[in-house]
């Protein structure tokens, strides 16, 4: 009887764990989208978030950049720890091994490089005089956030549909399978757009309605998550009151 107890409290923790994790998933989303738009609002000097990146808001010039690197820092970090010990206990299937799909959320846009940017700035912001992209990514620290965001996009761009495979096998996630796959296909067309409009008065927004769209995937499957969660959990306390 006392191993029995022993593992429902323990399914009990790492249950509470991965609702937490889901939850703050969904909040890193909303930090990370609030936080350039606020920081779109109030940077200034010159700045157009329809025509400047997200990454200048953290460049060595930017006028509010430990605002903006905070925002990035908590919502990538958070977003690293939900797909590594939340979305990957839910997609587990017994004797499969770990889901791949899961580190490439861990190590996507949204994650490792919202993470990464806190760290290594740009050189100076679009809008300074005299900043060309070389200028920007003339320090090493430059350079890596060039090399961070191209490292990130690749899984950014895979992810959806190795999680539309994984999904297929997963009791709760099935149903999911082809949105998944819809959704990485507009998330494709969205990237597309992006570097078509590089240069462009519409360079910022294109980019913005890309970042948006891939929050707004790690937010639905931190939903569909947390819904698994709580449903295990009525499942559990309705097999001990019996």
């Amino acid at each position: 009887m006392s191993s029995g107890g022993d593992r429902g409290q323990t399914g009990g923790t790492r249950n509470r764990t991965v609702v937490v994790l889901a939850i703050a998933a969904i909040a890193a989303q909303v930090l990370f989208v609030g936080g350039w738009l606020i920081g779109g609002a109030i940077e200034g000097h010159g700045y157009s978030a329809g025509r400047h990146d997200i990454s200048d808001l953290t460049a060595l010039t930017a006028h509010h950049a430990t605002f903006n690197r905070g925002t990035l820092l908590v919502s990538g970090l958070l977003t690293v720890a939900f797909a590594l010990w939340a979305l990957r206990r839910s997609l587990t299937v017994p004797g499969r091994g770990v889901a791949v799909s899961t580190v490439l959320l861990a190590v996507s846009l949204p994650a490792l490089d919202n993470l990464s940017d806190a760290f290594f700035r740009l050189d100076c912001r679009a809008a300074d005089a005299g900043c060309t992209t070389s200028v920007a990514t003339s320090s090493w620290h430059g350079t890596i956030h060039v090399v961070a965001f191209v490292v990130a996009a690749v899984p950014t761009l895979v992810a959806p549909f190795a999680l539309s495979r994984r999904m297929r096998a997963v009791e709760g996630w099935s149903d999911l399978a082809r949105p998944a796959r819809v959704f990485g296909v507009a998330l494709l067309v969205a990237f597309v757009a992006t570097a078509a409009s590089q240069g462009s008065s519409a360079q910022g927004w294109t980019q913005r309605i890309a970042a948006t769209l891939a929050a707004f995937g790690v937010a639905a499957l931190a939903v569909r998550v947390l819904r698994l969660a709580r449903a295990w959990r009525q499942v559990t306390l309705a097999g001990v009151q019996a």
